[in-house]
């Protein structure tokens, strides 16, 4: 059979190893970037330009001409943990996952895996154990790149109860090799740490996964996943006082015991925002929603996906190592 995959969001860090992974598959691969930014998909794919908020410039995307089975693995996603709304992050996130829905629909593509975050599941209390739920609000959850992922989430759902062969993974935090652009805020905070430029540690911690198991994760539900079914795809629940430690004891740093008070950093955080972005640094790592997010109960249950997927995330330590 004749397959091809469609991946949206194959410049980011997740649709990079994703992407890598599938070439080292065999697999016929098609991936959709935004304008001027070809350049930056390896040899083998191929790259069509267009934007998830433009339906118009899509249907080159979904062209199925010469292929009997299609893929869609729909990883584009505005992500910030920035403090300033922006109107952007609910149009790709929201209106780009329904334009691309729709079109997966109208294209008569076979299977669908939406990648989604654990953000969009809502919060419980600290104690109990976060699973998946079976509908999803933006009235449940903080913060706007949360909200904009849980009305993804139901409308993704909305299709799935509709006909549409598409089923949901919710990574936690991200981490791993391959972040090529240097743009994921949690391998940025490992870099910061492992050249001492954050020397202390706070309050709070999460839970992180491995790009490379994300990946496998997506694969795995793309052939044994469920329609209208979610997996959360999370690896270890980690304190940030632990992470420095084991930062530092790769890089052969002395560690520095210091935690800060979760109510001080939460002081600091608006002020270190502005100060970053005077410094022409767009994407700071600390903010009042990073700051409010590491405080929250981070602790996923991924037994559903490694009963239903045959999903298993490696030691914790091996993904900070390939990190640095």
């Amino acid at each position: 059979m004749n397959k091809l995959y469609l991946v949206t969001g194959a410049t980011g860090h997740l649709g990079t190893c994703l992407t890598a992974e599938l070439l080292r598959r065999g697999e016929h691969v098609r991936v959709l970037v935004r304008p001027g930014r070809s350049s930056l998909v390896p040899r083998g794919v191929q790259a069509v330009e267009g934007d998830v908020a433009r339906e118009d410039t899509l249907a080159p995307f979904f062209d199925r001409s010469g292929y009997d089975s299609v893929v869609l693995l729909h990883c584009a996603a505005m992500i910030t943990i920035a403090s300033r709304k922006d109107r952007r992050v609910w149009d790709v996130n929201v209106n780009g996952t329904e334009n691309v829905m729709r079109q997966a629909r109208r294209a008569g593509v076979e299977r669908v895996v939406y990648v989604s975050s654990v953000h969009a599941i809502p919060e419980r209390p600290h104690g109990e154990i976060i699973c998946e739920v079976a509908d999803f609000s933006p009235h449940l959850v903080h913060g706007q790149y949360a909200r904009s992922k849980a009305a993804a989430a139901q409308r993704v759902l909305t299709h799935a109860r509709e006909g549409l062969n598409v089923s949901i993974v919710h990574p936690s935090g991200i981490i791993g090799p391959g972040d090529c652009g240097r743009r994921n805020h949690m391998v940025r905070t490992i870099r910061a740490m492992a050249s001492g430029r954050i020397p202390v540690s706070m309050d709070g911690g999460y839970d992180f996964v491995d790009v490379r198991d994300v990946v496998d994760g997506i694969l795995s539900c793309e052939e044994h996943g469920q329609a209208g079914e979610c997996y959360i795809l999370s690896g270890h629940y980690m304190r940030v006082r632990e992470l420095l430690s084991a930062v530092c004891r790769l890089k052969g740093r002395r560690e520095n015991k210091i935690e800060l008070p979760h109510g001080l950093v939460r002081r600091i955080a608006p002020i270190a925002e502005r100060l970053s972005l005077l410094a022409g640094d767009r994407s700071p790592l600390l903010t009042p929603y990073s700051v409010y997010t590491l405080h929250t109960n981070g602790r996923f249950s991924h037994e559903k996906a490694s009963r239903s997927l045959g999903y298993r995330p490696r030691a914790i330590v091996e993904s900070i190592c390939d990190s640095l």
